[in-house]
């Protein structure tokens, strides 16, 4: 489940949304100063290729705003991280991927490689793992309710694995058109320690987040770290 794609891809300097055609906003997209290119490790991943030795390092596994789609390699958050803490941090965001598949990522990783660490960015709320494929939500299984339900299933197997694991969900996860209710929905249902975060900022694409929440989320995370004793 870790390898995506055996290959080494390169895509140049746009990538799906991130493309005057596909961008939310073209005058941003046309605005946007800095440099952006995209070039994936031979998992298919967008990093570079990993250690030999994987045993001291941190897994951070998610979907687009985890492969940092719009932003400069070097300022995604797991990057933006790895600086931070002075560990080195894996990239495993793939575009649009589910829930569902976080959560086999995250078990292939306690099974092929004792992690020490792992931080989850959950997506979307809706989105499904299909057959095999990332789909933006189920057509026979489809709703709030459902979604959350969903989440949560996603969220106790992970959480029920023995690592030291960090929880956070991409901005406006859920389906509720009023955000004040996804903690209280947590709340109800017992789902603590997972890192709700505002987006400060905007990618090239008009849609994922730049540097300036990059650098929220990483702080979110070191202060979360602070009460992990065994990893860093």
């Amino acid at each position: 489940m870790l390898r995506i794609n055996t290959k080494i891809k390169w895509f140049g300097h746009t990538n799906g949304m991130d493309c005057v055609e596909n961008c939310f906003d073209k005058k941003h997209f046309k605005s946007y100063k800095k440099q952006i290119s995209y070039q994936y490790n031979s998992y298919g991943f967008r990093d570079e290729e990993w250690p030999a030795d994987l045993t001291d390092v941190v897994w951070c596994v998610g979907d687009s705003f985890t492969v940092g789609i719009g932003q400069p390699y070097e300022e995604t958050w797991p990057k933006v991280l790895e600086k931070k803490i002075g560990k080195k941090c894996l990239n495993l965001g793939e575009d649009g991927c589910s829930n569902d598949t976080i959560t086999q990522r995250v078990q292939e990783i306690y099974r092929s490689h004792n992690p020490r660490l792992i931080i989850v960015m959950w997506s979307y709320f809706h989105r499904r793992n299909i057959n095999g494929e990332n789909v933006q939500f189920d057509k026979n299984d489809f709703g709030l309710d459902k979604d959350l339900n969903n989440f949560i299933k996603n969220f106790q197997i992970v959480n029920s694995i023995p690592v030291d694991v960090i929880n956070l969900t991409v901005p406006n996860a859920s389906s509720f058109d009023n955000k004040d209710l996804l903690p209280y929905f947590l709340e109800k249902n017992n789902i603590e320690n997972l890192l709700i975060f505002d987006q400060l900022d905007y990618a090239r694409d008009g849609t994922h987040f730049d540097i300036k929440t990059s650098e929220s989320v990483c702080n979110l995370i070191n202060e979360k770290l602070k009460f992990i004793k065994s990893t860093v």
